[in-house]
């Protein structure tokens, strides 16, 4: 595939996340100032039983009658949100949202329980596939979330004070839980129009990591949105183009990206935006995390070395990103049997794919499989299963002969140079040790 077929191939995808984070990011601000930051989860968990309703009962996920079951769920469940700041004085608020997403979450397992494939329905839940988005449900998603943007514009006033204060009551109480049952149901819509295209967990990942990324940055609600949506936007990218070259699931690989854009947001703000005095503590929590990883990599090392044979987990990631992998250190004749094995694997793998993809699409698009077609499909899987495990043990054996070579040209300089580094940092801290020490003697 070139570069504008790939391009192309992950446009409408992209252009979907770009209207998730925008709309997300926003109601994501709104969620944490309200203190019920899994209410997200809550509502996305809602919509989903109410999409696995529709399903048990004979309805498409995407269609709309299983759009309709989805968001009236997510109703109920705006209007039970909108009743927590009412019990706030007596249970805690995420408590309760908590306790109404595993009840939704029961229901739902009680529900799919007695579907004909409902564990391909429950696996979509969570994952979502953002990357079979067309371009009628984007501008679909496009006019909602328009129209849902407009009216909070108009009606930021009420909303966004009401957000941020912990004892309305002077409003009247009426009044309060009119705002915030408007608030959670334009919420809810928002997740049940997205929860069935990219999944609970990455409407999640949409809706709380870049606002909690823009919080570490800034204050006011402004500044905040800018710094999400930019954060969204660009993390979104490089999770569809890490799925694409690392060839992994879509959705979860997002939800991985976001946890990573967290990860080092909070580094940078520790590293960089911190007061003189606590400087030190930085530099020595950097000291402790380059021990651990040389300490790692050290022992990574000595195990390769021992046991080449066995499980090498840094080996096998440093061989992935590198592209330096068992083939290098072969000779030709066995590189060539694990060239073929390799390409053997993946084509059982794609055949595999290609009938569960065949098998989706009669079940979710079309009239399903007949019992006959489904056994015989079952009994190809079953024997291009068999035939990938027998090219994968093919590869283990001439990967254990490579790794007998690697221990020496990769475990032995890189075991060298991670035991040079501890031994620098022991001395620096011990520098710095007796250096403090002189002084407090001094004094």
């Amino acid at each position: 595939m070139t570069v504008t077929d790939t391009l192309a191939f992950f446009l409408m995808p992209f252009a979907a996340c770009v209207a998730f984070v925008l709309i997300h990011a926003y109601f994501g601000v709104q969620v944490l100032r309200r203190n019920v930051i899994f209410a997200d989860l809550a509502l996305a968990q809602l919509s989903a039983l109410g999409a696995t309703v529709a399903f048990a009962l004979g309805y498409a996920p995407t269609s709309p009658a299983g759009f309709g079951y989805a968001f009236l769920f997510t109703v109920i469940g705006a209007a039970l949100l909108a009743l927590t700041r009412r019990l706030d004085a007596f249970v805690s608020k995420e408590a309760l949202v908590g306790i109404l997403y595993v009840v939704a979450a029961a229901i739902t397992v009680l529900v799919i329980d007695r579907s004909p494939q409902g564990a391909e329905h429950v696996k979509k839940m969570l994952s979502g596939n953002i990357l079979t988005v067309s371009p009628a449900e984007l501008a679909k998603f496009a006019a909602l979330y328009a129209a849902i943007g407009i009216f909070h514009w108009f009606a930021r006033g009420p909303l966004i004070s009401l957000a941020g204060e912990r004892d309305p009551a002077s409003r009247g109480l009426l009044t309060v839980l009119i705002w915030d049952f408007v608030f959670f149901v334009s919420f809810g819509l928002v997740v049940a129009s997205s929860v069935t295209t990219a999944g609970v967990l990455l409407v999640f990942s949409f809706l709380i990591v870049p606002a909690v990324i823009g919080s570490i940055f800034a204050s006011t609600i402004g500044p905040i949105l800018a710094i999400a949506w930019l954060v969204g936007i660009a993390t979104s990218a490089v999770g569809l183009a890490a799925s694409f070259w690392l060839d992994l699931s879509t959705g979860a690989t997002l939800v991985a990206t976001f946890a990573l854009a967290l990860v080092l947001a909070g580094l940078a703000k520790a590293s960089l935006f911190v007061p003189h005095e606590q400087r030190r503590t930085r530099r020595a929590a950097i000291q402790i995390g380059a021990a651990l990883l040389l300490a790692i990599t050290l022992g990574s090392s000595l195990w390769l070395i021992v046991n080449p044979h066995a499980d090498q987990p840094l080996l096998a990631a440093f061989e992935h990103v590198t592209g330096l992998g068992p083939a290098r250190f072969l000779n030709a004749h066995n590189r060539a049997i694990y060239e073929s094995a390799a390409r053997d694997t993946a084509r059982f793998e794609r055949q595999i794919e290609a009938l569960n993809a065949s098998e989706r699409t009669a079940r979710y698009e079309g009239a399903p499989l007949p019992d006959e077609e489904v056994r015989r499909v079952g009994s190809y899987q079953q024997t291009f299963n068999e035939m990938a495990q027998g090219e994968r043990f093919v590869q283990q054996v001439l990967r254990g002969k490579a790794r007998e070579r690697e221990r020496w040209l990769i475990g032995a300089p890189a075991g060298l140079l991670a035991l040079a580094g501890l031994v620098l940092l022991g001395v620096n801290w011990w520098r710095g040790y007796c250096s403090n020490s002189c002084t407090a003697r001094s004094a």
